[in-house]
């Protein structure tokens, strides 16, 4: 049975009592992709797979209201650290209202959302990883991948939503230590 990465991470709607600076990360509900491009000379998406047919877990289908969707999973790197591993879940129906979905390739997933005029996100859902999760998560994705049991790493999810199309959008915080610390 193919899911994704996320599936089974065990998210919650209370906001984490972490670090102020990762709060206002988790809590920001701007493009954050706009955000990771004030804080890096070089903004780069690489494409790890596009998968169509993924079963949803019942949380998964309640967000999209759907068993199966599409998924794409990017890394979001900085001067090329990855900062964010992202997973986002769409629909046939989201697909054929937004094209753009299935062609995005390189390009990240907010400078075609944020663009909408009637873009809305839902509240967020979070998560922090278990070392085994997190563990997991570096052998699935990506060997470099900066996660570390020492400091195990925060994830948020939510929709964003135009009139025409869902997508549900989970993404895990890997941010450079002097960056949550500021």
């Amino acid at each position: 049975m193919k899911t994704t990465a996320d599936a089974h991470w065990r998210w919650q709607s209370a906001v984490p009592l972490t670090l102020p600076n990762l709060n206002d990360w988790l809590q920001d509900t701007g493009s954050l992709t706009a955000r990771l491009r004030l804080h890096c000379k070089q903004f780069r998406v690489q494409l790890l797979s596009t998968r169509e047919g993924v079963s949803l877990t019942p949380s998964q289908a309640h967000w999209l209201g759907e068993t199966h969707a599409y998924c794409r999973e990017v890394l979001l790197l900085c001067d090329e650290q990855p900062w964010i591993y992202a997973s986002s879940l769409y629909s046939s129906a989201a697909l054929e209202a937004l094209p753009a979905l299935g062609g995005l390739g390189q390009k990240a997933l907010g400078e075609l959302l944020f663009k909408h005029p009637q873009l809305v996100r839902s509240w967020f859902e979070f998560a922090q990883l278990t070392a085994d999760e997190s563990q997991q998560l570096v052998l699935q994705v990506h060997p470099h991948l900066p996660v570390s049991t020492s400091s195990l790493p925060w994830a948020r999810r939510s929709v964003l939503a135009t009139p025409e199309a869902r997508v549900l959008v989970s993404e895990l915080f890997c941010l450079p230590p002097a960056l949550i610390r500021e």
